[in-house]
């Protein structure tokens, strides 16, 4: 009876056990994205590299990572990474407005102004800052590299650069489909299937369909103000040979809505004040609509060569969007993009890049790049109830670089970096004016009532010119292994974004920059880099502390300022430098909880801004850069809870903390600092193949704003909305 009531016992003591081992592996396997290495190609090298291994400022975030912080866009991504401000633009939805590290295209949403911040998907760089905030969806990865990427991303990133990879075929049949609905009407569906056609041929479908309705209430013409659609699809076919493997993979997007909310808070002329955070309601007399039309193509090829790999990269790109946008939230016509607005843009792009081994201590990446891309952009304005003005542009842009960047061991733990870009950038444009005078037919500038078609086809340029910049971007960096957990680096670099042309000209006359815009050119704008870092992986890897300090020197900073008549003009107006210390931590207390943390803090101080002086008796160190806080602040704690045979509940807060900053160079509109908080809860089955996910966003319901504008030629004073506070049920089943 003993011996059988004792090996009773111990079943039962294995048994459990085993269950509690089991309970443990799934709650790792759960938690993992939030503490796993991601694996970046932040250096193309020939195999990808664990982010914690790369000498450089990075934050990565796994797919599984972007699903659990139920992220819509890369505005979520930025709020989430230290001085990273990736949030849209305001007059046309899909604009990005990025910044990082004080640095992007800050206010400006013409699009013949180069992006600061790259944005790179599935080795396609985009041409333009427009399309680019886009539904975050079947996606591998997202690299957020922080500060001038000169040598191996280029293309005039003075910022920083996101790299985003969509996911590959496996070796294994798998799908996933995913529902959700929630407030204001969300109702999207996603389905992703993919898998092997046989032993080299893999393929993949992914598509996805969201839309929801307005957020915002329009107290001028009754309704919702801010209702969008889109639709995405993403199919790829894979070839894996012995030596050779391939990618083919093509994108389709549409976007459409409404233009994005506009609160207006303050009128000369009649007198109109109200608290711009007491109530989020617009008085828009027009909705407006947004149309952003897009298709890419990429073609990757990798041969082993050399002991090493040769990487082509061919990437194709279209883009077509028109809006309507009410700019001065007015219920009255004082200032509307109308119909005929927009962009046409095409791009294409090739790299052709080597990385591997030269020696048991030396290591290699160089290539060539070469972009071209054309775009036209007309613009149609509806000015103070009276009056049409129209104009056209359009900009031949190509590119030419080689590059190189090697690593060599000095010794065992010191690791010498060594890099330069040499580039070419040529630009041909034919910029039009926006209310040419001396214009007749579709272009003339009319007075209401506004009956001419909205056709902006006959239009003819003002001003032709083409310009050349060329540039060498080198880098030198030192990569310390301390010992196995810990690493330091230190660095210099150049970037620099290319000169330009201003397809938003206004006016004829070449006066002062307060009296009217021009058409340009205007110069290169440079940045010096200095840096140095820490990453380090602790108990068992259960721990990634990472911090760094950084210095940029900008000459000749390209500015978009606002003059007195509402015009925009592109000026290499500054002289700055910027400094700022970052930190991010992961941290795995146990098995079931899972706390993380980021803070970003920066001093960006012009030297020099003879423009901003002038306009405001200000001393230069004394205007702030517009929308650069001071401080970004991102926490979130994630618990896993058993539910034995039933499955587990995964709790998830996180909290977002962005400083005061100004919407406009000259400091006149300030923007409040705000905070976000975040929530969700997700069930998963024991085996793992469903969940169902309750989520909330913004849960206090803040009212906060990104940007704003001050414009005294109109005599409005507004702010551009942002979501109110989400919420819905998902529901994801994978097989």
């Amino acid at each position: 009876m003993n011996a059988k009531h004792n090996a009773n016992v111990w079943i039962k003591t294995l048994l459990a056990t085993s269950v509690a081992v089991s309970s443990i592996a799934q709650a790792e396997s759960r938690l993992g994205s939030l503490i796993e290495e991601v694996k970046v190609m932040a250096q193309k090298k020939s195999a990808a590299e664990a982010v914690q291994d790369v000498p450089i400022s990075i934050t990565a975030y796994s797919g599984d990572k972007v699903d659990a912080m139920f992220a819509v866009n890369l505005t979520d991504i930025g709020l989430n990474t230290p001085n990273a401000n990736l949030t849209p633009m305001a007059t046309s939805p899909g604009v990005a407005n990025f910044a990082i590290r004080g640095m992007g295209t800050v206010g400006q949403s013409i699009p013949s102004a180069d992006p600061a911040v790259g944005v790179v998907m599935d080795g396609i760089s985009y041409g333009t800052i427009y399309g680019v905030v886009t539904d975050l969806f079947d996606l591998e990865s997202i690299e957020v590299l922080r500060g001038p990427q000169g040598t191996l991303f280029g293309r005039n990133v003075t910022g920083g650069a996101i790299s985003m990879r969509s996911t590959r075929p496996g070796d294994e049949f798998e799908g996933r489909l995913r529902a959700t609905v929630g407030s204001h009407e969300r109702k999207d569906f996603s389905v992703v299937v993919s898998g092997p056609l046989n032993d080299n041929w893999g393929a993949k479908l992914a598509v996805l369909s969201k839309d929801h309705e307005g957020y915002w209430d329009n107290k001028a013409i009754g309704g919702k103000q801010g209702a969008a659609e889109s639709l995405l699809v993403r199919p790829a076919l894979t070839y894996q040979g012995e030596n050779f493997d391939a990618a083919l993979i093509a994108e389709y997007g549409d976007m459409e809505g409404d233009a994005l909310g506009t609160r207006l808070f303050w009128t000369a002329d009649d007198g109109y004040f109200a608290d711009p955070y007491k109530d989020d309601s617009t008085l828009q007399g027009d909705k407006g609509s947004s149309d952003l039309e897009w298709v890419n193509l990429m073609l990757e090829t990798n041969w082993e060569l050399w002991d090493g790999q040769l990487t082509t990269v061919l990437g194709y790109r279209d883009l077509e969007q028109r809006v309507v946008t009410d700019i001065d939230g007015h219920v009255d016509t004082l200032f509307h993009f109308a119909d005929g607005t927009g962009i046409d843009q095409d791009q294409l792009s090739l790299e052709v890049r080597w990385a591997g081994s030269l020696t048991d201590n030396v290591s290699l990446t160089a290539g060539v790049y070469l972009f071209e891309q054309e775009y036209t952009y007309a613009e149609r304005r509806l000015l103070l109830d009276v009056v049409d003005r129209r104009g056209v542009s359009t900009i031949d842009h190509s590119t030419a670089g080689i590059f190189a960047q090697s690593d060599i061991n000095l010794t065992d733990s010191l690791v010498l970096t060594l890099g330069g870009r040499f580039s070419t950038e040529t630009k041909d444009a034919e910029v039009g004016v926006i209310g040419d005078p001396n214009a007749t037919g579709n272009c003339a500038t009319q007075l209401a009532p506004f009956e001419v078609k909205a056709s902006l086809s006959d239009c003819e340029p003002a001003f032709f010119d083409d310009e050349k910049w060329n540039n060498f971007s080198p880098k030198v960096g030192l990569t310390w292994d301390v010992n196995e957990d810990i690493m330091a680096f230190a660095s210099y670099s150049r970037g620099f974004r290319s000169g330009g042309y201003n397809v938003r000209f206004t006016d004829l006359t070449f006066g002062t920059p307060d009296q009217a815009s021009a058409p340009g050119p205007y110069n290169e704008e440079v940045v010096d880099a200095l840096e140095i870092g820490v990453k380090s992986t602790l108990m068992d890897g259960k721990a990634h502390v990472n911090f760094s300090l950084f210095q940029n020197e900008y000459d000749d900073l390209q500015r978009t300022v606002l003059n007195t008549s509402g015009g925009q003009q592109i000026l290499n107006a500054a002289t700055a430098t910027i400094q700022g210390v970052e930190f991010d931590a992961v941290l795995m207390l146990t098995d079931q909880l899972v706390l993380e943390g980021s803070v970003g803090w920066i001093n960006a101080e012009y030297d020099e801004y003879d423009y901003a002086t002038a306009r405001t008796g200000k001393d230069a160190s004394a205007i702030n850069f517009n929308m650069v806080p001071e401080m970004t602040t991102n926490a979130a704690v994630t618990y896993d809870m058993e539910l034995g045979d039933k499955g587990a509940l995964t709790w998830r807060l996180s909290y977002s903390f962005v400083n005061q900053t100004f919407a406009d160079d000259l400091n006149t509109l300030p923007v409040d600092q705000y905070e976000l908080f975040d929530a969700s809860v997700v069930f998963t089955n024991p085996d793992e193949n469903l969940k169902v996910s309750l989520f909330g966003r913004n849960l206090k319901d803040e009212i906060y704003y990104d940007f704003g504008i001050n414009v005294s030629a109109i005599g409005v004073r507004n702010y551009y909305q942002t979501p109110p506070r989400t919420y819905g049920l998902e529901l994801t089943y994978d097989f």
